[in-house]
C-alpha cells in the first residue's frame, strides 16, 4: 500500500514538473505580479503612475532620437528636389527638355535678424518655364512668390526693415514640398534680366544633388560622443525608475513567502510587476511623443534652419520594434537583478546579514576597457575613420560614460561611511545613505553622464570652433559686395553705402580680371589716384592712367602660368568663364602710358596686378567689374546690416551683405547647434526623472517623515535632511563626471591630433548647472515632504 501510495506521488510530481507545468506556473507567477501592480489600492496606482511616467520619459525622448534619420532624409529630399546646380560645374550644362523654356536662374543666401534667408531669382525666357516644388508658377518680372513663414514675417511688425527688399507683387505661397520646415523663410523673386550676375546658371528642371563632404575626425568624434552622451542617460532613467519603491516591493515579496510562495515564484512576480509598469511606460512614453510632435512645427531651430514639420519626425519601424522589446527586458532584467543579494523570507526582509561592501574591481573593467580601446586606435584615426575606427572609438566612449553610474554608488557608500557629527539634519541624511546609499547614488547617475559627456563636448569643440570659424565673433564690420557692368553702377554702389545713417567706416574697392588671346589672365584694381596711392609708389597720376605691379625677381611668369603680363596697346578682354568665347567679352585696348610701379610696405594684393583710373576704362561696353566694400557702424548695432541691405536693395538683388562674424563651417554648425538641443533635452529629462524618483522616495517614506514629525522634529529640519541627502552624491557625482569627462576629451582630442585646451570657465558652468538642477528639484519636492510628514501619513489603508 505505502509503495503504491509512492509511486502515485512520484508520478503527480513528475507531471507537476513537466514542460506545461512549468508554462502554466511561470504565467500563473506573471499574472500574479501584474494583479499586485493594478490591484494594491491607490498606493499601488500611484506607485504605478510614477514608474510609468519615469519610463514614458525616457521612451519619448528614444522615439524622438530614432526619428533623426528619417527627419533628415525627408528634410534632405525636398531640398535636393528643388536645388540647382553650381555655377561653372559639368552639371549646369543641363539638357534640353522638349516643350520646356530655360529659366536663367541665381541663388541667393541672405539673412534677417540672425535667421536664415535662402531664395532664388529667376528670369523667364518663354512661357513654359520648368516646375519649382510646392510652387504653381514661377515669377515673372516685378513678381514674387514668397514661403508662408515669410509672408507672415513680411505682413508682421517685426518685419519692417525687410519689406524693402521684396517690394514684388506677391502671387502665391511655397507648399510644403517646396520647403525643408514650416519655418524656412524661401522666397522666388522674378527678375526682367540677371545680366550682369556672377554665379547666374541656366536650367531646364529643377533637382540636384551635390556629392556630400566626407566628415572630418573631429566632426565624427562630436557627433559619437554627442550620440552616446544623450542617449545613454535615458537608459539609465528608465532603469531607476523600474526600481521605484523597491522596499515596499520586498514587503509585498515577504508576505507572498508567508503563504508558501518560493524564491524562484517570488522573482518572477517581481518580473510580472515590473512588466506593468514598463508597458504603461511605453503607452505613456507613445502619448508623450504624439503631443510633443505637434508642437514641434510651432518652434524655430537654428540647428535646423526652418524648423521641422511633425510629417518627418517618424521613427523608423524596425527601431520601434527594438525599443517596444527592449524596454519591457530591460525593466523587467532589472528588477529581477535587484533581488540579487535579498532573501524574502515570511517574516519580513532580511539582507544576507550585514550587507557586504560593494566590489570595485568589476565597476573598473568598463574604464579600463574604454581607455584601451581608444588608445587602440589613437594612431589611425585622424587620417583613417574606417569601420573598425568607428566600432572601436564608440564603444570606448560608451564604457567610459557607463563606468560614471557604474562606480558613482561604490564611491558614495565609502564616503558616506567616513562622515560622523554634525548637526540634526545632517545626521538624519547621513544615516539614510549609510542604509541605502544605492537609490541616490542611481538618481544621480543620469545627471553625472550627462555632466561628463557635455565637458568632453566643450572640450572638442573648442579645437573645432577655431578651425570652423576663423573670423572673430567680436568684428561688427561688414562686407559689402555687387558685381558691376559699368561705372554708374560702381558709383551708384558706392554712394549707396556712404550714405548710410550711423556709418562709421568705410573702405571701397573694384576689381575685375582680364585676359589675353591665349586666356592667360592678369587681375586689375580700379581706383582713383589717391586709392591707388595707398597700394604703390607713384611719383605722378591723372585721369586715365595706368599702372602695372611686375612680380618680385623677375619680369614675367613662369611658362607654364596663368598669368601674363600686359603691354602698352595691347588687346585684352575683360575675363568671364574659362573657354568663352571672346568675341562675347568687353575688349579694352591697355593705355599707351601704362608703367610699371613698386608696391608700398604691406599692400602684397598689388603684386602682379594692373591698376587703373577710372579713365582708362570709360569707353568699354559692360566691363565685368566686382565693386565691394568694408563698411562699420560708429557704435555698435545689430540692425546696421538690415540697414545696408535696404540700402542696396533699389539695385535689383545683385548686392550681399555679409557679417564677419558669421559662422565658416556649415557642418561644423550643424553639428554644434544639434548637440546643444540635445544638451537641453537631455538635461530637461534628468530634471524630470529626479522629479519622479524624488517625489516616490518621499512617498515610500512617508511612515518614517511623520513618526519624525510627531516626535518633535522640526519640519526645517526634514527640509534640510533631505537637501543633505541629494547634495552629498550630487558633489561626488560632478566630481567624478569632471574627472571621466576632461579624461575622455583628453583620449579624443589625442586620437584627432589636437592639442588639448580646456575651457575652464564652461566646464564650471557645466558642474554649477548639474548641481542646481538637482537642488531645484528638491526645492520642489518640498510640497510633497510637508504633506507627508503630517499626522495624515501614520494612517494605513
Amino acid at each position: 500500500m505505502n509503495s503504491s501510495d509512492n509511486r502515485s506521488r512520484e508520478t503527480v510530481g513528475a507531471r507537476s514538473r513537466g514542460p506545461g507545468a512549468l508554462l502554466t506556473r511561470w504565467v500563473g507567477d506573471l499574472a500574479l505580479g501584474v494583479r499586485l501592480a493594478l490591484g494594491g489600492g491607490r498606493t499601488s496606482w500611484a506607485r504605478l503612475a510614477l514608474t510609468a511616467v519615469g519610463v514614458g520619459l525616457g521612451v519619448a525622448v528614444l522615439l524622438a532620437a530614432t526619428s533623426l534619420p528619417h527627419m533628415l532624409q525627408v528634410r534632405n529630399e525636398r531640398g535636393n528636389a528643388r536645388a540647382i546646380p553650381s555655377h561653372g560645374s559639368v552639371e549646369a550644362q543641363q539638357q534640353s527638355v522638349a516643350g520646356v523654356d530655360p529659366v536663367d536662374i541665381e541663388l541667393r543666401n541672405d539673412e534677417y535678424q540672425g535667421r536664415g534667408l535662402q531664395g532664388y531669382v529667376v528670369q523667364l525666357n518663354g512661357p513654359n518655364p520648368p516646375h519649382a516644388p510646392g510652387v504653381d508658377r514661377l515669377p515673372g518680372p516685378g513678381e514674387v512668390v514668397l514661403s508662408p513663414a515669410l509672408a507672415e514675417l513680411l505682413n508682421s511688425p517685426g518685419g519692417d526693415l525687410l519689406r524693402p527688399r521684396f517690394s514684388q507683387r506677391v502671387i502665391g505661397t511655397i507648399a510644403d514640398e517646396g520647403l525643408t520646415g514650416p519655418n524656412e523663410l524661401f522666397f522666388y523673386v522674378g527678375l526682367p534680366s540677371l545680366a550682369g550676375q556672377t554665379e547666374v546658371g541656366r536650367i531646364h528642371n529643377f533637382g540636384w544633388q551635390e556629392a556630400p563632404r566626407e566628415l572630418r575626425g573631429i566632426e565624427w568624434l562630436l557627433i559619437a560622443l554627442g550620440a552616446a552622451t544623450f542617449l545613454i542617460p535615458v537608459v539609465v532613467f528608465v532603469a531607476t525608475s523600474t526600481r521605484l519603491a523597491a522596499s515596499a516591493r520586498d514587503r509585498r515579496l515577504a508576505a507572498l513567502r508567508l503563504v508558501g510562495a518560493d524564491g524562484k515564484q517570488v522573482r518572477r512576480i517581481a518580473a510580472g510587476e515590473a512588466f506593468v509598469g514598463a508597458i504603461a511606460g511605453l503607452f505613456v512614453g507613445v502619448a508623450m511623443f504624439l503631443v510633443a510632435r505637434q508642437v514641434v512645427p510651432a518652434l524655430s531651430f537654428s540647428a535646423l534652419r526652418g524648423g521641422i514639420f511633425a510629417a518627418d519626425i517618424r521613427p523608423e519601424w524596425t527601431l520601434i520594434a527594438l525599443i517596444l522589446v527592449l524596454v519591457p527586458l530591460l525593466s523587467v532584467g532589472v528588477a529581477t537583478l535587484s533581488l540579487r543579494r535579498t532573501i524574502i523570507e515570511p517574516l519580513g526582509v532580511v539582507r544576507r546579514g550585514r550587507q557586504g561592501r560593494r566590489k570595485l574591481w568589476w565597476r573598473l573593467i568598463p574604464v579600463v576597457v574604454g581607455v584601451g580601446l581608444l588608445l587602440w586606435k589613437s594612431k589611425s584615426f585622424e587620417r583613417a575613420v574606417d569601420n573598425s575606427s568607428q566600432a572601436a572609438v564608440v564603444a570606448g566612449i560608451i564604457l567610459l560614460l557607463i563606468s560614471v553610474p557604474v562606480i558613482l554608488p561604490w564611491v558614495v557608500e565609502r564616503v558616506v561611511v567616513l562622515l560622523r557629527g554634525g548637526s540634526p539634519s545632517w545626521q538624519l541624511a547621513i544615516r539614510r545613505l549609510q542604509l541605502d546609499s544605492g537609490t541616490s547614488a542611481r538618481v544621480v547617475g543620469g545627471v553625472a553622464v550627462v555632466l561628463t559627456g557635455a565637458i568632453a563636448l566643450q572640450t572638442l569643440f573648442i579645437p573645432a570652433r577655431s578651425e570652423a570659424t576663423p573670423r572673430s565673433s567680436a568684428n561688427t564690420e561688414l562686407w559689402a559686395g555687387m558685381p558691376a557692368t559699368s561705372l554708374t553702377e560702381v558709383d551708384v554702389f558706392r554712394s549707396a553705402l556712404g550714405g548710410l545713417v550711423g556709418l562709421g567706416s568705410a573702405k571701397f574697392a573694384v576689381n575685375g580680371q582680364v585676359q589675353d588671346a591665349k586666356g592667360q589672365r592678369v587681375n586689375l584694381e580700379l581706383g582713383s589716384c589717391e586709392e591707388l596711392r595707398a597700394m604703390v609708389k607713384l611719383d605722378r597720376c591723372a585721369e586715365g592712367d595706368a599702372f602695372y605691379v611686375p612680380l618680385p625677381g623677375a619680369t614675367r611668369p613662369s611658362p607654364d602660368s596663368h598669368t601674363f603680363v600686359p603691354v602698352a596697346g595691347q588687346q585684352v578682354w575683360f575675363s568671364g568663364s574659362y573657354g568663352q568665347d571672346l568675341a562675347k567679352l568687353p575688349k579694352w585696348t591697355v593705355p599707351a602710358n601704362l608703367r610699371s610701379v613698386d608696391p608700398v610696405k604691406d599692400s602684397g594684393s598689388a603684386v602682379g596686378s594692373l591698376l587703373v583710373t577710372k579713365g582708362a576704362i570709360a569707353k568699354v561696353t559692360n566691363p565685368a567689374l566686382y565693386a565691394h566694400a568694408s563698411i562699420a557702424p560708429k557704435t555698435p548695432d545689430p540692425q546696421f546690416v538690415e540697414y545696408a541691405r535696404n540700402a542696396l536693395a533699389p539695385l535689383g538683388w545683385k548686392a550681399n551683405v555679409y557679417s564677419n562674424n558669421q559662422d565658416g563651417n556649415d557642418i561644423f554648425l550643424l553639428i554644434s547647434r544639434v548637440l546643444n538641443i540635445g544638451s537641453i533635452i537631455t538635461l530637461l529629462l534628468a530634471a524630470a526623472s529626479l522629479m519622479v524618483v524624488a517625489l516616490e522616495q518621499i512617498r515610500e517614506r512617508r511612515r518614517a517623515l511623520a513618526v519624525l514629525m510627531a516626535n518633535g522634529v522640526q519640519r526645517k529640519v526634514l527640509a534640510v535632511s533631505l537637501l543633505w541627502q541629494n547634495t552629498i552624491p550630487i558633489v561626488l557625482g560632478v566630481v567624478i563626471a569632471l574627472a571621466t569627462g576632461v579624461g575622455l576629451a583628453v583620449l579624443l582630442l589625442g586620437i584627432s591630433g589636437r592639442t588639448v585646451a580646456l575651457d575652464w570657465p564652461m566646464i564650471a558652468a557645466y558642474c554649477g548647472t548639474g548641481a542646481l538642477a538637482v537642488l531645484a528639484v528638491t526645492m520642489l519636492t518640498l510640497p510633497s515632504l510637508w504633506r507627508a510628514a503630517s499626522v495624515e501619513g501614520l494612517r494605513g489603508e
